[in-house]
């Protein structure tokens, strides 16, 4: 094998790799993994590139690119590599064709982004994405639930869990400057700490700026909702997709308080038993505000009835790099 690496190659994926890449990354976030719900759409869409590492014709790492705002930044995900093949440095050099080539076909992508989960437990030893700077950190919960759930085969009955005195949830309609600005106060510290100061959002791990555009683009794909009480405004996004061993829910909630984001959560949970009655659930739910976590916890476990699947506080980091900058 220590002369099999000297024969590494890369190229962009295909249509016909889907075989070897799912056979590469069996058991992969214990058979949770998104990518073979996605991977020919990825595959088709002109703002993605999956990248293969390759011995001979084994497909052995895979990394994945997806430009973003209007061309000027592109986010790095999805990265494995296959067992046999671990610590060989593959996904670093994976990491450098990858970057090369964005350089050499798309030049106006010069921000990257990633963004990578982490446990307080493991935070003092973490030295983050080489040659990027951290933006931000996001608190986020994660919970399971099967289809015998108090409220899975009914889920009208979630409506009695939401708090008194507030407006409906209702979903996004036409945003503006305005409505980002109004937003923007319930993300985390350093959220707007970006290449163009503004305000990121992360949609299922994934980092976009905060603007009329862009939401207008994640509707297509995802749930989006808001909530106007009292003059104070909040968002909610969320998306759905089956996997090997359970179906995901992500959801990001940016709200002023606990119960405003119940009633996003309640929302969301409500959109997905309705068409999933008979799916086991893993729910991620992420909030801009820290203060907000514990409530949360609390509200999935008691209140939901949920089985917590986080033995530690958990956060995702947004890391940005100025690739200009660091290939000068």
């Amino acid at each position: 094998m220590a002369n099999q690496i000297q024969n590494l190659s890369f190229r962009l994926a295909t249509h016909e790799d889907y075989d070897a890449v799912i056979r590469m990354s069996y058991g992969i976030y214990g058979d949770t993994d998104y990518l073979p719900a996605f991977f020919h759409s990825f595959v088709d869409d002109a703002d993605t590139k999956i990248f293969l590492a390759i011995v001979g014709k084994e497909v052995v790492g895979l990394l994945m690119a997806t430009i973003t705002e209007g061309g000027r930044a592109y986010f790095s995900t999805s990265g494995r590599v296959a067992p046999a093949w671990r610590k060989k440095g593959i996904i670093w050099k994976l990491e450098k064709f990858q970057d090369a080539w964005i350089r050499l076909n798309r030049p106006t992508a010069r921000f990257k982004r990633a963004t990578a989960s982490i446990s307080l437990v493991d935070m003092i030893k973490n030295k983050g994405h080489k040659g990027m700077q951290e933006v931000f950190r996001m608190p986020y919960v994660q919970y399971k639930g099967g289809p015998n759930l108090w409220w899975r085969q009914d889920p009208a009955q979630l409506a009695q869990l939401e708090p008194t005195g507030l407006p409906d949830v209702v979903l996004l309609q036409d945003a503006d400057d305005d409505f980002c600005t109004a937003v923007q106060k319930w993300f985390p510290a350093g959220a707007c700490g970006g290449y163009d100061g503004k305000p990121i959002i992360l949609v299922d791990w994934d980092p976009y700026t905060l603007s009329p555009a862009n939401l207008k683009l994640l509707q297509a794909e995802n749930k989006i909702y808001t909530l106007n009480h009292e003059g104070e405004t909040s968002l909610s996004i969320s998306n759905t997709y089956p996997t090997a061993a359970v179906r995901m829910v992500s959801i990001q909630i940016y709200a002023m308080n606990i119960l405003t984001a119940q009633n996003h959560l309640l929302k969301h949970l409500q959109d997905v038993s309705r068409s999933y009655k008979n799916d086991e659930l893993h729910l991620s739910v992420f909030v801009g505000l820290a203060e907000l976590e514990s409530s949360l916890h609390m509200f999935c476990r008691d209140t939901l009835q949920m089985e917590n699947q986080l033995d530690t506080k958990g956060r995702v980091i947004m890391y940005e790099a100025d690739m200009l900058a660091s290939h000068l």
